[in-house]
């Protein structure tokens, strides 16, 4: 990577934290307020997370489930 190209990933960060760190400073809600919005959406996160790895596990023990019968029933031919 060259020098340039570091320069302006660095850039893009700093200006990232910095508006970020602005945008709660200078949000209109207090800072409890904000602090619970923030651990509301995340909580929604993990929750959505878990739902969908919930959702895939289950998917996954069908196809086990189903490959498991096929084998045992003899259907697939080598």
């Amino acid at each position: 990577m060259s020098k340039q190209s570091g320069n302006v990933i660095l850039g893009t960060l700093v200006g990232a934290a910095v508006g970020f760190a602005a945008g709660i400073l200078l949000a209109p809600a207090s800072g409890k307020d904000t602090r619970n919005l923030l651990g509301d959406k995340a909580n929604e996160a993990k929750d959505a997370i878990n739902d969908a790895a919930n959702k895939t596990i289950a998917s996954l023990k069908e196809v086990k489930e189903s490959a498991e019968r096929v084998i045992k029933n003899g259907s697939v031919k080598a």
